[in-house]
């Protein structure tokens, strides 16, 4: 089983749990780029990807990007709203997605009579919070920007790629604004870092779409 489909809130519950699940919400769909909300907002629903890409990320005072998250089928957006109804986050559509949408009312009578479900939910915050720490762990200056980026883009092709002729195609876009706001680097030097990839043939990069052409390669180079 691959990463995303063990982080897929789907295949951890019952059916039963999961019928409850999908009787208790409504489906909506966003478009690309669409944000569903920002920081500090009141929402009052916990949103489930059904299809597609969701980016989590915080603003800085100076205007700054910071991608955090990158949420696809079966996985929760805002566990937070078990605690808080303010987010603590921004989201926003990578690609057209397909949302569920439970009212946080509904929610809590499914999680009175399911305790399948509710460790589930929990199961995933301690996920998140788990990646966050080795977020952390990468971001203290002392690990190379070249082999960070590497390291990310490797992932990235193996959790949301798909194999083509060529490689692995990232199914979103992913362009070299996109790949800096996740490494919180200056857009300017990952450029030079991406064409450096391309420059050795370990990578494509066309119309904002990256295809990894050499996964050994990359993950060489991100050790």
């Amino acid at each position: 089983m691959n990463d995303k489909k063990e982080r897929s809130l789907f295949n951890l519950i019952s059916e039963k749990s999961k019928e409850s699940l999908m009787n208790a919400g409504n489906v909506v769909t966003l478009k690309k780029g669409e944000v569903l909300f920002s920081e500090r907002e009141d929402v009052k629903s916990m949103y489930i990807v059904l299809d597609g890409y969701m980016s989590l990320y915080r603003n800085s005072r100076y205007g700054e990007i910071k991608i955090i998250f990158i949420c696809t089928n079966g996985e929760v957006i805002n566990e937070v709203v078990l605690q808080d109804e303010k987010t603590s986050i921004c989201a926003k559509a990578l690609k057209d997605t397909k949302l569920l949408v439970i009212h946080r009312s509904e929610l809590f009578k499914l999680l009175e009579q399911d305790h399948e479900l509710t460790m589930q939910l929990y199961e995933s915050l301690a996920r998140k919070t788990r990646r966050l720490y080795h977020q952390v762990g990468n971001a203290n200056g002392t690990y190379p920007l070249e082999k960070r980026l590497a390291a990310k883009i490797w992932k990235l092709a193996r959790d949301y790629g798909e194999n083509n002729a060529s490689g692995k195609t990232i199914c979103f876009e992913t362009t070299v604004t996109f790949l800096a706001n996740m490494l919180g680097a200056k857009r300017e030097t990952v450029s030079r870092l991406v064409s450096q990839l391309k420059k050795e043939g370990i990578i494509s990069h066309e119309s904002g779409f990256l295809t990894v052409l050499d996964m050994a390669r990359l993950k060489e180079v991100a050790q």
